[in-house]
């Protein structure tokens, strides 16, 4: 796989799409093309002390959570940047399925690009943005479709009681209202 490849990989990965040509450039020039083989763990739920992100390049990678497959990524796909922005423990277990080819960023990789030009940074954080509000529709969703997701909800303080009113928005509501249009 060529540089013109990899960038093209980039381009089309919602992480990367919102860089300028010059931005994008770079990117591979930061990471390190790692290579796995068919049954190999990128990445263990409940690990802490995240220090990559990965972009896939060739292959396919399951998602695992709780051992049990949720989704399967290809080509363009990106995954690991939540712990290594957030220091949380990894959410997920990745699997390789086939032979798989990721660009792997470490924390420091990721920094010098977001240091090195303020753009960068203000595109991270609208994929991060664009994210949160997705998740949050799709938790809306869940809450008006379940009683048990709305009880849910409730008890983790992320909805509105049924009670207050308006004026008393949990935090899902607040931030949807808050976050500007991407």
């Amino acid at each position: 796989m060529g540089q013109q490849d990899v960038l093209e990989v980039l381009r089309r990965t919602t992480l990367f799409a919102r860089f300028n040509e010059e931005q994008l450039e770079v990117v591979p020039k930061v990471g390190r093309t790692r290579t796995y083989q068919p049954g190999d763990v990128i990445v263990r739920a409940g690990s802490e002390g995240a220090e990559s992100m990965w972009v896939l390049l060739e292959g396919e990678v399951e998602i695992r959570v709780g051992g049990e497959p949720v989704g399967v990524f290809g080509p363009g796909k990106h995954f690991g940047e939540l712990a290594l922005l957030t220091d949380a423990p990894r959410s997920a277990d990745v699997v390789a399925i086939g032979d798989v080819r990721a660009l792997e960023f470490s924390r420091a990789h990721l920094r010098g690009l977001i240091h090195s030009d303020p753009e960068v940074a203000f595109a991270v954080l609208g994929e991060l943005a664009t994210r949160l509000r997705d998740l949050t529709e799709l938790t809306a969703e869940m809450i008006e479709a379940s009683p048990e997701a709305e009880r849910i909800a409730h008890a983790r303080g992320v909805a509105r009681q049924p009670d207050e009113g308006p004026r008393h928005l949990g935090p899902i509501e607040y931030a949807l209202r808050r976050l500007p249009e991407v």
